[in-house]
């Protein structure tokens, strides 16, 4: 069990509009173009359940990555942790009290 939500992240980057998530997470700095392409493109490809895992595990689904983004591999998952946390966007993981019945 993860201590983030990551299917809420999922269903985020699934249904919010692109132009809205690159102007929130870009800044040159930490968080490129590349990057955000990349949590696009894993978070368009998975299911909610899949990309929890892959965000976990750090691995990847089968996808076709840029040089740039292949170049970003070894550290994407932990900068990704860390916008999205620096953002406001990744939240802690509800616990069992905290979940609503649907």
């Amino acid at each position: 069990m993860s201590q983030y939500d990551l299917v809420g992240l999922h269903e985020f980057l699934a249904h919010t509009p692109e132009k809205g998530i690159r102007k929130t997470l870009i800044d040159q700095n930490l968080f490129s173009e590349a990057h955000c392409s990349l949590l696009l493109k894993v978070a368009k490809t998975c299911t909610a359940e899949d990309f929890a895992e892959h965000f976990e595990n750090q691995s990847f689904p089968k996808v076709r990555m840029t040089n740039k983004e292949s170049l970003l591999k070894e550290k994407f998952w932990k900068d990704c942790e860390k916008i999205l946390k620096e953002r406001g966007i990744l939240q802690p993981a509800p616990t069992g009290s905290q979940k609503i019945a649907a």
